[in-house]
């Protein structure tokens, strides 16, 4: 009899924590099934600004390589690397008789055309005074006369052609005038020297050219040849532009003057101010990504900021004050139709609005709300509760039965061998 009370004593605690189990179980979840909950947020009036974001470097926009086309060596050169120079300063000079050579050959060849134009001219006038005799001798035949007029013709294409080598002539000297002036080479802007290639004694012109040249870098070289085949590449550093690249669907929102603020890797704190100066039409394809130039103008330069430094640049594209304007998370589309959700009596409704611009945070509103209202933001469902209520329930309900049920069961003997 004792045997079977024990028996039945473990069946009823079994079936107890059983049933507990479940109940909590169907508990939890009921409760659970009702506590969907909403996140709220009210329409605000104010300002809302629109921009677009891109990355780039500061670059120069300003600058000249210094290249001269004629070859010589040279010599009585004036600037190093980092100098600052002044339009129109010598830079050096390039040694190279034969251009004298050539001047005075193209200058002796100028005065011979102008004497072929004096001796043309006084073989004309020849022309002319025996064809005034011809017509005023009443004994000439017509074909004197034709003769005659023939001649001065003939004298005033030969004036005509030496006007024309004359003048040929005349720009050819001059051509090598100004070939042989080119070796004093000059500055063509005002600003700082970039790039240095060149020392006394190279060659130019030649394969040796600039061999040996102490070299400085350059961010403002155009150039189509490398730099290093420059002898010297000057900039103007306070033409500093910010230079960035937008993608194609910011690319049409982007406009000249436009405002810009602008903060750089390498400087922290600081933030400055610019406008946009040009917007490239042709854009650049990289991994099926295109993008276009954007050059910014800055409206102050700070001393700290030099060629080749990281930028970000945002640009406000767009500004709307006192508009009507609620949280990105808040609009939901349906076809073509933009609504929000408001709670009405605990449950959501759906309210249809006219949306205008949008930045990264919040949407302008033209039509269907206004300021005040709170409209659903964040729905947050049960279903992620439950999954997380189960989850911590099932070790202490089922689990437990496991280990009543298992190895963990009464203890040995206490269940009967027989009967």
């Amino acid at each position: 009899m004792k045997k079977f009370l024990q028996k039945h004593w473990i069946y009823a605690v079994v079936i107890l924590l059983i049933v507990g189990g479940l109940t909590t179980f169907f508990v939890v979840k009921a409760k659970n099934s009702a506590q969907t909950t909403y996140k709220t947020a009210k329409v605000t009036k104010g300002t809302l600004t629109v921009s677009v974001s891109g990355s780039g470097n500061v670059v120069v926009d300003k600058s000249e390589n210094v290249n001269p086309s004629i070859s010589g060596q040279v010599y009585d050169l004036a600037v190093s690397y980092g100098d600052t120079v002044k339009e129109g300063q010598t830079l050096f000079k390039i040694k190279n008789d034969q251009l004298d050579v050539t001047a005075s050959q193209s200058y002796a060849t100028y005065l011979q055309a102008k004497q072929s134009i004096d001796n043309s001219s006084l073989q004309l006038t020849q022309a002319q005074n025996d064809q005034t005799k011809v017509n005023d001798d009443s004994k000439s035949t017509d074909g004197d006369k034709s003769a005659a007029a023939q001649k001065v013709a003939v004298a005033e294409t030969s004036v005509e052609l030496a006007k024309i080598n004359a003048d040929n002539a005349y720009s050819s000297y001059q051509l090598q005038k100004k070939n042989a002036a080119l070796r004093t080479v000059t500055a063509p802007i005002a600003g700082t020297i970039t790039t240095l290639n060149v020392k006394n004694g190279d060659q130019l012109g030649s394969s040796s050219s600039a061999s040996g040249a102490s070299t400085g870098s350059s961010s403002a070289s155009t150039a189509s040849s490398s730099s290093a085949s420059i002898p010297i590449v000057i900039a103007d550093l306070d033409s500093i532009k910010g230079s960035i690249s937008i993608n194609e669907v910011d690319a049409a929102s982007v406009k000249t003057d436009q405002k810009v603020s602008m903060t750089f890797d390498a400087i922290d704190g600081l933030t400055l101010t610019g406008k946009v100066e040009r917007i490239s039409t042709i854009g650049t394809e990289t991994s099926g990504v295109v993008t276009y130039p954007v050059t910014i103008g800055f409206d102050s330069i700070d001393a700290k900021v030099k060629p080749q430094m990281s930028l970000t640049a945002t640009i406000t594209i767009d500004v709307k004050q006192d508009v009507l304007m609620v949280a990105n998370s808040a609009i939901k589309t349906s076809g073509e139709t933009n609504y929000v959700q408001i709670l009405e009596n605990g449950s959501p409704k759906q309210v249809s609005v006219e949306i205008g611009v949008a930045n990264d945070t919040n949407t302008e509103i033209k039509s269907g709300l206004k300021e005040g209202d709170e409209v659903i933001t964040q729905t947050i469902s049960a279903t992620a509760k439950k999954s997380a209520t189960t989850s911590s329930t099932g070790s202490g309900g089922f689990g437990g039965l496991q280990g009543l049920t298992g190895s963990g069961g009464p203890p040995s003997g206490a269940m009967p061998s027989g009967n």
